[in-house]
């Protein structure tokens, strides 16, 4: 049927104009980049990136806003939804796990929920409270591992009261477990892989604890790196694996199908965790020692398209710290300091400079600055472009192998037995 031209002007005005408020309903909805929950390891999807206005790049200790012990040691991160900060620790001469609910105010412990687990060998590098949390606005979820036990616990965010549980079995590894949990949408998903006939990657009922579906696989090399999701224009949304068994692969994140894979992509152990670059990019590391090392950058695939691998970055030792990409400059740090700046699209490098280290943690991009902590206890800060420039190194007053965390303007440093805030009003 036609319409006069008026009317059809008119119909087109007014659907702009609805567009425009509904848009604009979605925009008040959504919390300012400075108001953003820091869900997860390393923030929105694992990506690192944060905003907090107003933290100054360089700082000393007087200018914490607030400096905590904590009741225990760990080298878990920290996770914050709203004004709580939730963070792991095991209390010194013990396997017990201690989950920590802060307020984000002044640090003050607002519940604390504690788990006894056996004890078992670790790396003299790993701690029993390595796992990071991952919370979602009513709880807060927390995996533990041994080679006798181990389980997935979701606690209420306001009182610590658990809710759920599931038990996962023995965990086979020589160097104890590290990957952490994830929540996306209503569900948790955590990815079991270890040295035994049987790893998977399991996918459960945020609110109930029910499993949706588990996604097997072989395991050969324990994983320490946590998935992230891939979100591309007409496909289903994919979980992003990294694993010396299967290399890179992505699941369906509503089935748990597998949609493809690079099986030969990771020759070695995965311990820093795969991202998505803000330009669609999958970054995925793997390493062991100080044998090579491998970065590889891959065009994902899906809707009718197979995954690619665009380059890799061959480098000697530095697999631990999670690469970080800011715009199209592409961060690799290695454990030793060495830092090198490319660019993302096509790994040309501007830049590759030392800082002294040692690191264990993964490097954060807040308002324009890079953030790592060094094992011996500073927070190093560099400009996130393609010119190398040192702004700071600040004394935190004692080791760490965490990952900062932002949220509310502010940043979150956690130390060995130490929790430390930094900005906010």
């Amino acid at each position: 049927m036609i319409y006069p031209t008026s009317l059809r002007r008119g119909c087109a005005l007014w659907s702009r104009l609805l567009l425009g408020f509904a848009l604009a309903i979605t925009a008040a909805g959504r919390p300012p980049l400075s108001a953003q929950e820091w869900t997860r390891f390393r923030g929105p999807n694992g990506s690192g990136l944060g905003d907090a206005p107003g933290l100054p790049a360089a700082f000393s200790a007087n200018d914490f806003r607030w400096n905590v012990e904590l009741p225990g040691t760990g080298h878990s991160s920290p996770v914050i939804w709203g004004e709580r900060v939730f963070v792991t620790a095991t209390p010194k001469n013990s396997t017990k796990r201690l989950i920590l609910c802060l307020r984000a105010e002044d640090g003050g412990v607002i519940w604390k929920r504690e788990y006894e687990t056996a004890g078992y060998h670790l790396h003299a590098d790993n701690s029993y409270s390595a796992a990071s949390p991952t919370v979602d606005s009513e709880r807060v979820y927390v995996h533990w591992a041994s080679p006798e036990e181990s389980g997935l616990v979701a606690l209420d965010q306001r009182d610590g009261r658990e809710l759920w549980r599931k038990e996962l079995g023995p965990f086979v590894s020589p160097h104890g477990p590290g990957t952490s949990p994830i929540v996306y949408g209503e569900s948790v998903l955590l990815h079991f892989d270890q040295e035994a006939s049987e790893s998977f990657l399991l996918c459960m009922d945020a609110k109930t604890g029910a499993e949706r579906w588990k996604f097997v696989h072989a395991g050969t090399s324990s994983t320490a790196s946590t998935p992230c999701i891939y979100e591309g224009k007409g496909m289903a949304p994919q979980v992003i694996l990294t694993t010396r068994t299967l290399g890179m692969l992505a699941v369906d994140a509503r089935t748990g199908a597998q949609v493809w894979d690079l099986p030969r992509l990771m020759p070695k152990r995965c311990i820093a965790s795969p991202l998505v670059t803000p330009r669609g990019l999958l970054i995925g590391q793997c390493g062991e020692g100080r044998a090579e090392s491998f970065v590889y950058a891959v065009r994902p695939g899906g809707a009718g398209h197979s995954p690619e691998k665009l380059y890799e970055v061959v480098r000697v030792g530095g697999y631990v710290p999670t690469p970080l990409a800011v715009e199209d400059y592409l961060f690799l740090w290695k454990e030793n300091g060495w830092v090198t700046c490319l660019r993302a699209s096509d790994r040309e490098q501007l830049w590759s400079e030392r800082v002294e280290g040692p690191y264990y943690g993964s490097p954060v991009c807040v308002n324009g600055c890079l953030y790592n902590m060094t094992v011996r206890g500073d927070l190093v800060v560099l400009k996130a472009n393609g010119r190398f420039e040192q702004v700071a190194r600040i004394a935190l007053g004692e080791g760490s192998h965490a990952t900062p965390a932002v949220s509310g303007g502010r940043m979150y440093l956690r130390t060995l037995s130490r929790l430390i805030c930094v900005g906010g009003r």
